[in-house]
């Protein structure tokens, strides 16, 4: 054999072996993650029960390490974040039963509630309703004109747009039935009187009430 057919010959070999070797080491499979088991699959049934167990939980069951699991209490927080959000535009509703008849006082009551709605007030972005008075427009611009002075000497001044004049988006019940209401309220607590005396008694029956 010539020495320059040999040289030619050995280099080709070396390229084609180079070549085989690369081929076989792309076609080997990447190596299991450490930690993770390497599945056996031996036999049909291995097999099928190995890619049914994948596909349930890649489908159905998913992995634990995926699970967004919310902290203790977050529904039921939010839950009661809803009846708060709710009951915000009552509490800073200030009705014509807060003020003294025909005037701008505030009545016991009303400066309980006043009380209420100024120590929240930083935390709620909305208005501040002073229930409209139909038959006297006048009195429910003094009462606005009140509340917006009272917050600004009790060092919380707010911007008089803030504080507006509408009607309660709980008018309550009227006519008969406010009359029917009533009446039964009087009666139910007549009756307890009655059924729960003020004084501790002792009876076979009921034991202790």
């Amino acid at each position: 054999m010539p020495p320059r057919f040999s040289r030619i010959t050995r280099r080709s070999l070396a390229a084609i072996a180079a070549a085989i070797l690369a081929g076989e080491a792309g076609a080997q499979p990447p190596s299991p993650p450490a930690g993770q088991p390497v599945c056996q699959r031996r036999g049909r049934l291995h097999r099928i029960w190995h890619h049914t167990a994948h596909t349930l939980q890649d489908d159905f069951i998913g992995y634990p390490d995926t699970f967004n699991e919310p902290p203790l209490g977050a529904y039921v927080n939010r839950q009661f974040a809803v009846q708060v959000a709710k009951a915000d535009t009552h509490r800073f509703t200030v009705y014509r039963s807060d003020f003294l008849p025909g005037t701008e006082l505030f009545s016991p009551v009303g400066a309980s509630r006043f009380n209420l709605m100024y120590a929240r007030l930083a935390g709620w972005p909305g208005p501040i309703v002073v229930e409209w008075t139909p038959d006297h427009p006048e009195l429910a611009q003094q009462r606005r004109k009140a509340i917006l002075t009272t917050l600004a000497a009790a060092g919380h001044p707010i911007a008089e747009d803030r504080v507006v004049v509408g009607p309660s988006r709980y008018p309550g019940a009227m006519g008969t039935e406010a009359t029917n209401d009533y009446n039964n309220l009087m009666l139910r607590m007549q009756a307890a009187s009655g059924a729960f005396p003020p004084t501790p008694s002792f009876s076979a029956q009921m034991g202790l009430r």
